[in-house]
């Protein structure tokens, strides 16, 4: 345990009592109350998670978006300053590296944010690709939150004294004044809800926690684990790195076909992906929700239906599977050919050699009103 590493928050996890668990290196808090309370608080209030762990690196200078254009799928030239957007980091098989956020604040600074198992692998990957600005990695620096669930904006604005919070359309920047110092902010998140992510830097980090948490109590502001980040991002239908997504899946495998855009400049990956786009996949990652008894894992295979109702052949594998508390619902996401993909398809899954029936669907499994 001697090389784990800590937050700035970590102090304050224990003192609240969290459970600790070592993922990515760090040792990050899983839940404080319970995951199921947690999950519900960002559903129906508010949840501050520590994602201080996640990687944050910079492009500035002339050069900035062309050089994270180049790395990326999705059209960073074309994105509007003062916004983000959600994109795969490609490999030159068509694989994914990572998926990240990245942050335009101008067309010459640019912030780029990793998953934490990743960011190391991905600060090497931009580094040795770029084609003309050198990355820096900046993830010392920033401590930072996410502040998640419907009552974020009133707290952020409480704690900030801004007026201005409902002007940052989704994925979009801002900067608000938190403990006297002008901090960024991003209405971004991993949950489905509304929310921000606030970079507050790493000597703020603490002091941070505590003002968000003293403003929105009375709002039922709740400290959140990781957990309850990771019911509530497969609620909302989103991809986790690792399980659902790899080197070896592609963006347009994955569902991703938003992100990649092929209509745009050349980005490392991209013959392939057009190659892919022309054939069709062969695969496809597709959501379930399970009529039966049983909860499917990662890993859990996939089968067909025979006419007689006994399980066929295995054809795929789960990737994420859990009973998400706000629905209420056991779901998950699984790759199974594409010819076999539609919405409304059953399928069987060999939950430890006992066969759970369940239901192909499209689109998220909640989204908020």
């Amino acid at each position: 345990m001697t090389d784990v590493k800590q937050t700035v928050y970590h102090n304050i996890h224990i003192e609240l009592g969290a459970k600790m668990a070592e993922f990515a290196g760090y040792s990050m808090p899983m839940q404080y109350e319970g995951s199921k309370a947690e999950h519900m608080a960002v559903r129906e209030a508010a949840g501050l998670f520590d994602v201080s762990h996640m990687g944050e690196i910079e492009f500035r200078g002339p050069g900035a978006q062309e050089s994270i254009d180049y790395m990326v799928s999705n059209d960073v030239i074309s994105l509007a300053p003062g916004h983000a957007l959600y994109t795969p980091i490609v490999n030159h098989q068509g694989g994914i590296v990572d998926d990240c956020i990245v942050y335009k604040r101008s067309a010459t600074d640019i912030l780029v944010v990793v998953n934490a198992s990743n960011a190391a692998k991905d600060f090497a990957w931009f580094k040795k690709h770029s084609p003309s600005v050198v990355p820096v990695d900046i993830s010392d620096d920033i401590a930072l939150l996410a502040l998640q669930g419907p009552q974020a904006e009133a707290i952020l604005a409480k704690a900030s004294k801004a007026q201005n919070l409902c002007d940052i359309p989704g994925f979009g920047l801002g900067t608000v004044t938190l403990l006297d110092h002008e901090v960024m902010v991003a209405r971004t998140g991993y949950t489905g809800e509304d929310g921000f992510e606030i970079f507050l830097p790493s000597h703020l980090g603490p002091a941070g926690w505590k003002l968000l948490m003293e403003v929105g109590r009375d709002l039922g502001l709740k400290p959140a684990g990781l957990g309850a980040r990771d019911t509530l991002r497969l609620e909302a239908r989103l991809w986790l790195y690792g399980n659902d997504i790899d080197d070896t899946t592609t963006p347009l495998e994955a569902g991703m076909a938003f992100a990649v855009k092929l209509d745009a400049g050349d980005f490392i990956g991209k013959e392939i992906l057009v190659k892919q786009k022309q054939e069709k996949v062969t695969r496809r990652l597709i959501g379930f929700r399970v009529t039966g008894k049983g909860i499917p894992r990662h890993g859990h295979t996939v089968h067909t239906i025979n006419g007689d109702g006994t399980p066929g052949d295995a054809v795929g594998h789960v990737t994420s599977g859990t009973k998400v508390p706000f629905i209420n619902e056991t779901v998950g996401m699984a790759y199974i050919p594409r010819t076999m993909s539609t919405a409304g398809n059953e399928i069987l899954i060999n939950v430890r050699d006992k066969m759970v029936s369940a239901v192909i669907v499209k689109g998220p499994f909640y989204k908020r009103s």
